[in-house]
């Protein structure tokens, strides 16, 4: 760690913001435990409370165990808004960066984060360190430089932002992210990092699941399971997680009703055609869809899913969706072999 550098920064960064100011910690959409961890470490740093210095995002919190991450370490994060941006003195962004946002953020003062392919100059203050392989890592590299006080709370945080973020020290990691992954190691509650990984599941859910996995099948390596009506969406994304462990499973589709919405979550192993690009070739004309390369979701309106494919009844669903994946990833798999 260079931490002659970092406590240069950190004497700009204090300089920059004001002791009555009042500052907007902005997290990326769907905040990941990284950014969560981030932002509450640079409120520390600030020396600022959550009243005077919240974390927000414009979308909620939705996979299961960054939900559980926020409910048992106790963090809040708000609904951000153009309205509550500006009703602060500054606005920081942490494991994030102003294009991301394209055009929902008037300013930013300052930027803090380890993701490369964005333009500098975003910002007054920048620690962009893109050789980094977490955010959460920069923030712990602050933290010990200030000679702050690292509570069990905020150290528990951030060792799972970098375990997180580094796949537990299997990707993009560095001697930084190792020597801060050490440091935070002892002062952390190890109890509380098995109960964020496992979130818990209501036993409600255990119907649902007895129900469907009764039907699961893995066919051309692809698992595909509608779970009819749920009452939360992270209930979809855990059976989807889930079934990527079961053998010969490459992709996994996993659906649901949610109120008035046909929810999606698609998971696979990385290799390959994206998951994203999959889900908005198959639904982004009727609903909102998107992801990265091995995890995506999509939402749609059941009117509109009626719509296009005639039925919303839960066992059409169902064989529609492996119809559908099934030919999409058919047809992605020929055009890598070049046969498309």
């Amino acid at each position: 760690m260079d931490q002659s550098y970092t406590r240069e920064r950190l004497k700009e960064l204090r300089a920059l913001v004001g002791e009555s100011q009042r500052v907007a910690i902005l997290l990326q959409d769907d905040p990941d435990p990284d950014a969560i961890a981030s932002g509450i470490a640079l409120r520390t740093l600030l020396g600022r409370n959550k009243q005077t210095t919240p974390l927000c995002s414009f979308t909620e919190i939705t996979r299961p165990e960054n939900r559980a991450m926020v409910q048992l370490l106790e963090i809040e994060v708000v609904p951000a808004s153009p309205e509550l941006l500006d009703s602060h003195d500054k606005v920081a962004m942490v494991d994030v960066q102003p294009p991301y946002f394209d055009g929902r953020l008037h300013h930013a003062d300052i930027v803090i984060d380890h993701h490369p392919g964005y333009t500098t100059g975003n910002a007054v203050f920048e620690d962009v360190r893109t050789r980094y392989g977490a955010t959460s890592t920069i923030l712990t590299e602050y933290l010990i430089s200030a000679g702050e006080r690292i509570s069990e709370r905020l150290a528990t945080a951030l060792l799972y932002g970098i375990k997180s973020d580094t796949l537990m020290l299997s990707r993009r990691v560095t001697d930084d992210d190792l020597q801060a992954f050490t440091y935070l190691y002892p002062l952390a509650n190890y109890n509380l990092l098995r109960r964020i990984e496992r979130p818990e599941l209501p036993l409600s859910f255990a119907r649902i699941l007895a129900r469907a996995m009764s039907r699961l099948t893995v066919r051309d390596e692809l698992a595909v399971l509608h779970l009819g009506p749920v009452k939360r969406d992270d209930l979809i994304v855990q059976m989807a997680d889930f079934c990527l462990q079961f053998e010969g499973a490459e992709w996994v589709a996993v659906s649901g009703k949610l109120g008035g919405n046909l929810v999606i979550a698609v998971r696979n192993h990385g290799a390959g055609r994206s998951a994203g690009d999959v889900v908005r070739r198959l639904f982004g004309d009727i609903g909102s869809a998107g992801g990265h390369r091995n995890m995506s979701k999509a939402v749609i309106p059941l009117d509109a899913w009626r719509k296009r494919e005639g039925s919303t009844t839960d066992r059409l669903i169902e064989s529609r969706l492996r119809e559908l994946f099934a030919r999409e990833i058919s047809r992605v798999e020929d055009e890598a072999d070049g046969r498309g």
